[in-house]
């Protein structure tokens, strides 16, 4: 494993893992959820970086600032100027993000007019979170009890539509409590309508920490999708 920084700070820094032999021109990159917390870090999804380095993948997995001391939009240009240091470091003709939960977030909002999106149960209304108590009250928790509803619509991929990357897969599970499986149906719905880029799969019986779990299926489907995608 190789570790890169892409600022002068201790926190922002990519995990770079490369198979014995690299088989697949694509570069993945991972963005970890956890409600912008400071106790979820990029080690919650260190199995999806597995699972595709043994599939013969290059894949970075970017650790952002986030918590109270590091205020939005602190996380989105972490992952921003984290995306921009793998371009420059790993140049390749496709760029595959992967995001779960607000990594989801994260990757829907920074994604290039090129570069493929896999959103796992993302978060993409702020607004509803904050309104439904998601997450265990995390918009509160992260943006504040008084933040205004312009500043959570900044925030919301639903208001940056349609979605500048040039396809996304969004998988979710219909078991999911942490982040409403309505959102994505609606962000997956008026995408659909602005631009065709987008699919949707909805999961029975999956949770919100399942899916990042790489035994399941839908792993499968991905690696299905990334190829399917490269070849066009």
């Amino acid at each position: 494993m190789e570790r890169i920084f892409y600022r002068d700070n201790e926190q922002c820094f990519i995990d770079v893992a490369k198979p014995n032999e690299v088989t697949q021109t694509d570069l993945i990159m991972l963005i970890h959820g956890g409600y912008w917390r400071v106790d979820k870090t990029l080690e919650t999804v260190a199995d999806i970086q597995t699972y595709f380095t043994k599939k013969g993948y290059v894949v970075c997995n970017i650790e952002y600032r986030r918590g109270e001391n590091n205020p939005w939009p602190t996380p989105s240009l972490d992952v921003n100027s984290a995306v921009e240091k793998i371009k420059q470091e790993f140049p390749t003709d496709n760029y595959v993000l992967i995001g779960h939960s607000v990594g989801g977030q994260l990757a829907l909002l920074n994604a290039g007019e090129q570069d493929r999106v896999i959103a796992l149960a993302p978060v993409t209304d702020l607004i509803y979170t904050r309104d439904h108590h998601l997450g265990d009250d995390a918009v509160q928790e992260y943006f504040g009890e008084e933040a205004s509803d312009t500043e959570l619509v900044k925030a919301s991929p639903c208001h940056h539509l349609p979605l500048k990357a040039a396809s996304c897969l969004i998988i979710h599970g219909a078991d999911d409590v942490r982040v409403d499986v309505g959102t994505t149906i609606r962000y997956f719905q008026e995408n659909l309508t602005a631009k065709n880029n987008i699919e949707l799969l909805i999961l029975p019986r999956m949770a919100h920490q399942d899916i990042i779990n790489p035994i399941h299926d839908h792993f499968s489907y991905c690696l299905q999708w990334i190829k399917g995608n490269m070849d066009k």
